[in-house]
């Protein structure tokens, strides 16, 4: 067999063939390397040309949109709107203002109880035989009543029915005395000096006075608490009560008003402000809970809660 350089011709070109193979393959691979980023290279600008495209037809929408919006408000059906927004306001103002008279004037009608019907009932039912009345007066819960009877006790015993029937919110008043008159029944023995009475003609006058068991009013009013503004938030709501029971005001902690919503910041009863640490227990339990002992003024104070606008 033939050599080259002492190298067998056949082994020579069994390496060339060998390159030449390698070579290929090394060429094929790299072309398809190539085609592969000329084929990522094509979709990153596709994909960017897409975004700009869909960008420039968003922005022209958005633009159109604009325009047509202001084309719209620049008509005549809207040239007026922020005058009308203005009229419709101060219209608001009035008839808050107009109700906040109304249920004033209510809050001071609910608060005259009327007087009781049963009272002149009860009051004959509770009379001694021995005594009777002349009249009695009734002002708001004050009850006031004058009366003759033939025994000292028998007030006692008369003002001690009327408690049995709960008339009197606590003990009332007695005011008892003897009438010293000659003609009703008390003389002077001409011989001895000495004032006698006559039991059968002896008698006392007396007085009770009490409060009449009753209701308590609550009255409710909330305010816009902005700057010190204290612009009323509607009328003034009334609850009656009666005298020693337990009221809630609930919910308590938001409220809406003329489509906006408020957030409480503040209370105060009959101009007094509630602590913080009882405030904090009104926000916590969404109520307000006392006991009504007298007509009380509740003030409400509330911020309004600023909303996040809309993303667009």
């Amino acid at each position: 067999m033939a050599k080259v350089n002492g190298v067998s011709k056949k082994l020579l070109a069994k390496k060339d063939m060998n390159f030449f193979a390698e070579f290929t393959a090394n060429a094929a691979k790299a072309a398809r390397m190539l085609g592969y980023a000329v084929a990522a290279g094509i979709l990153v600008v596709f994909v960017v040309l897409a975004f700009i495209v869909a960008f420039f037809i968003r922005n022209t929408l958005i633009k159109n949109d604009i325009r047509n919006m202001e084309n719209l408000l620049a008509s005549p059906e809207y040239a007026t709107l922020e005058q009308e927004y203005a009229l419709l306001k101060e219209k608001l103002t009035e008839i808050t203002n107009y109700n906040y008279s109304l249920t004033q004037m209510r809050k001071v009608v609910d608060q005259v109880d009327p007087a009781p019907t049963e009272l002149p009932e009860v009051l004959a039912k509770c009379i001694p035989s021995d005594s009777y009345l002349t009249n009695y007066t009734l002002t708001n819960s004050q009850l006031e009543f004058h009366g003759y009877s033939f025994t000292y006790y028998s007030p006692v015993e008369m003002v001690y029915l009327l408690n049995q029937k709960n008339v009197f919110t606590s003990r009332p008043t007695i005011s008892t005395a003897r009438v010293s008159q000659e003609s009703k029944g008390e003389t002077v023995d001409p011989k001895t000096k000495k004032t006698t009475i006559d039991v059968m003609n002896n008698y006392y006058e007396f007085t009770v006075s009490g409060v009449l068991v009753s209701n308590v009013h609550i009255a409710i009013t909330r305010y816009e608490d902005v700057d010190g503004s204290n612009k009323v938030l509607g009328g003034i709501q009334t609850m009656t009560e009666k005298a020693g029971d337990s009221y809630t005001i609930s919910p308590i902690k938001t409220f809406e008003y003329a489509g906006v919503k408020y957030q409480l910041t503040r209370i105060t009863v009959d101009d007094v402000l509630v602590e913080e640490g009882s405030f904090n227990s009104v926000l916590e339990n969404d109520n307000f809970t006392d006991v009504a002992r007298k007509n009380t003024e509740i003030k409400l104070f509330y911020a309004p809660v600023a909303t996040t606008p809309a993303q667009g």
